[in-house]
């Protein structure tokens, strides 16, 4: 953990100095009597003395758990912290200085693979006050790896030939399977894994979550009532698709909508009356289509709209947005009620999108015979070709009205299957849309 390490030790530097000269010295010392390269030998001294001194200094950080070692986060995860992307700079120098000086990356490379879970196997036995951490691991080898790499590239470049040869490959086939085999077993039979580092990342997105939910209701509350209006009592509902229902209560009025979608559900604002003024059909029509751009443009993208009276020209009008596909009405609905001074006063949807359905092969009429043969002499009317959920399963399916009598009373309504011309019953919509 190179970033605890500078930030927590402040014997840090002095440690590097004096480690980088016992290993420097000796290194320049060997390579004048090998004839090997005195610029090369001391430079990767003092990479890997940068390497043990932030990796193996005493600290006062760690898990306090001796024989522990935590699991870390996934590989998709890993360059998400600073610390980890420093762990990953670490071990590049003396890696790519290795393969310089020694002219063997496939050895090089098992070596820095074997240091590095080495380095934490020794961190999770010893109470050096550091944490082992798999996440460390993937850093420093993703970091040995990429040094590697780099210098087999310029040692390739520089020599104008291949560095690999068959030795190297099977003295480093056989170093890291010895070496790997002796660390697993060591971590498998010794260290304990935890996973401490991905609960708390948990915690982390849970309460980046939790205000991000809190920031978006309340900024709905203020567009629908206004800025003024405080939130009295608000909760979060887990449902059974892993998504949520935001509720919000407010003394103007309750605010539903489901998380992360961000979508309204329904809201109703309270203790409203009707007033004076009359809305034009025009008017109605271009309230609703204002609000609806604003807050579903794609869910009423194509929908038709039609509205009614409740209680004459100067009361409220209910507005309802539906879509139809080739003729049939798509699950998605939209319900606005417009006050006469031109507000809408309450919502209620059902986002969902268009499924995809059989072809319809059974006309209206067809669909009205064949519910009127079990309908004992009443009349069967069709009126509404819907889109319905039968065994789970979509289906078109004609929505017929039996009726009876001179009066044409309705007496039931019967659903038949357009594909397949029998009588079936539709599933009851979710109960959270």
């Amino acid at each position: 953990m190179i970033e605890a390490s500078v930030g927590a030790l402040p014997g840090l530097i002095p440690a590097f100095v004096v480690i980088a000269a016992l290993l420097g010295v000796p290194s320049v010392l060997m390579a004048k009597a090998w004839g090997g390269s005195v610029v090369l030998s001391p430079l990767f001294a003092v990479a890997l003395a940068g390497v043990l001194t932030v990796t193996l200094l005493p600290g006062g950080g760690g898990s306090g758990q001796v024989g522990s070692c935590d699991v870390g986060l996934p590989w998709q995860d890993l360059l998400s912290s600073e610390s980890a992307r420093l762990n990953v700079l670490l071990f590049i120098p003396a890696s790519f200085l290795a393969v310089l000086l020694f002219r063997r990356p496939i050895v090089i490379l098992s070596g820095s693979l074997v240091l590095t879970c080495g380095v934490e196997l020794i961190q999770a036995w010893t109470d050096l006050g550091r944490a082992c951490s798999g996440d460390d691991i993937k850093a420093n080898s993703l970091g040995g790896f990429l040094g590697v790499c780099v210098g087999t590239v310029v040692l390739w470049w520089w020599k104008r030939r291949s560095p690999f040869t068959r030795t190297d490959a099977l003295r480093g086939v056989c170093a890291g399977t010895v070496g790997g085999l002796i660390l697993g077993a060591s971590f498998a039979f010794a260290v304990e894994p935890v996973r401490s580092e991905e609960k708390s990342q948990h915690r982390r997105e849970s309460l980046k979550g939790d205000l991000a939910q809190e920031a978006w209701l309340r900024q709905t509350v203020d567009e629908l009532y206004g800025k003024d209006v405080t939130i009295t009592q608000s909760v979060s509902v887990k449902l059974k698709d892993g998504h949520q229902r935001l509720e919000a209560e407010t003394v103007r009025g309750d605010v539903v909508a489901r998380w992360p979608e961000r979508k309204l559900v329904r809201f109703a604002l309270k203790g409203v009356t009707n007033g004076g003024g009359a809305l034009t059909d025009a008017e109605i029509q271009s309230i609703g289509d204002r609000f609806v751009q604003k807050w579903f443009p794609e869910e009423v993208a194509g929908a038709k709209a039609t509205h009614r009276a409740v209680d004459g020209s100067r009361g409220p009008h209910v507005l309802v947005y539906r879509r139809y596909v080739d003729g049939v009405m798509m699950p998605m609905r939209l319900d606005l009620v417009v006050s006469p001074a031109g507000r809408i006063t309450t919502m209620a949807a059902h986002s969902a999108r268009d499924p995809k359905l059989p072809k319809v092969t059974v006309a209206r009429d067809s669909a009205g015979e064949l519910a009127a043969r079990a309908a004992d002499g009443a009349t069967a009317v069709p009126t509404k070709l819907l889109a319905q959920r039968v065994n789970h399963a979509w289906r078109p399916v004609w929505m017929v009205s039996i009726v009876r009598g001179a009066a044409q009373t309705p007496e039931s309504t019967v659903f038949i299957d357009a594909v397949t011309g029998k009588e079936v019953t539709p599933e009851p919509p979710a109960k959270d849309g």
